[in-house]
């Protein structure tokens, strides 16, 4: 059994039937409003998401130096804690970074993490506060520490490389 149209001139209407001009599909115009609506939405959403995951990281000076183009965008800042200056606020810490002798005055709101002292190198995330002045705004702070740790702790090191068991060569008997 042969399935295939007759159209041409062995067909049952013995004349070559022309084909009926197909109607061209029209879109919606609210089907296409919807469509244009979704694509802008996910792109919004695709840029603010990239744009949070890039926050830019600048060290003090530099962000001193480009202090009226950062405004009060959002991005990481780096220094080294200058001594004398922390001081506990109700609602967290101030102080100040230093970096290539370029100062910064920080307000964290939040407790410090515990390895946070004078002299040492800190990594903040926050903004410049709306006034003009270089204070910076920050709520998240990540405490950069060097090799020393492992020197003046490495009896605490070795004893976690034991399962937090120190080891019995070095206990005492109790008789």
């Amino acid at each position: 059994m042969e399935l295939t149209p007759r159209t041409g001139p062995d067909s049952e209407g013995g004349e070559a039937s022309s084909a009926a001009p197909r109607k061209k599909r029209r879109v919606s115009f609210p089907a296409l409003a919807l469509l244009v609506a979704v694509i802008a939405i996910g792109g919004f959403v695709m840029v603010k998401a990239l744009g949070s995951a890039t926050t830019f990281y600048r060290n003090a000076d530099e962000a001193v130096a480009e202090r009226n183009e950062l405004g009060v965008k959002r991005f990481r800042l780096q220094g080294t804690v200058v001594p004398g200056t922390v001081e506990q606020t109700g609602d967290g810490v101030t102080f100040e970074i230093s970096y290539n002798g370029v100062p910064i005055t920080i307000h964290h709101v939040g407790d410090p993490p515990e390895m946070f002292k004078e002299s040492e190198a800190v990594l903040l995330e926050g903004h410049f506060d709306a006034d003009g002045t270089n204070t910076y705004n920050s709520d998240l702070m990540i405490v950069k520490h060097s090799e020393v740790y492992k020197e003046k702790e490495s009896e605490r090191i070795k004893q976690a490389e034991v399962n937090g068991q120190v080891p019995v060569t070095t206990m005492r008997s109790g008789s």
